[in-house]
């Protein structure tokens, strides 16, 4: 009985607490190319400024305003409205 309690009281000493303290600053983000891009399964995170930032880490043209604006047009949109149709703004709803 005496050993258990000695042996329980080390073990809720031992750590059985939050951390506490500051972690340290978040890993940087990695480069997400397009494919891994397409096969991103939750579509909320898919589209998150975050994420698409990810892809202009992968393939520097991307940086370039005019590829950028090029790149949404002809891959970004076409790929929401196929993931997510009841989202895309200007869609008439309605019987």
């Amino acid at each position: 009985m005496k050993r258990t309690m000695i042996l329980a009281t080390a073990l809720l000493l031992a750590g059985c607490g939050e951390r506490e303290g500051p972690t340290g600053p978040p890993p940087p983000p990695t480069p997400l190319t397009i494919a891994e891009w397409h096969a991103l399964a939750d579509t909320e995170k898919k589209y998150e400024p975050e994420t698409l930032d990810r892809l202009k880490l992968a393939d520097p043209k991307l940086n370039d305003e005019d590829e950028w604006g090029r790149f949404m047009f002809t891959v970004v949109v076409p790929a929401r409205k196929k993931d997510m149709p009841d989202a895309t703004p200007g869609r008439r709803g309605g019987p």
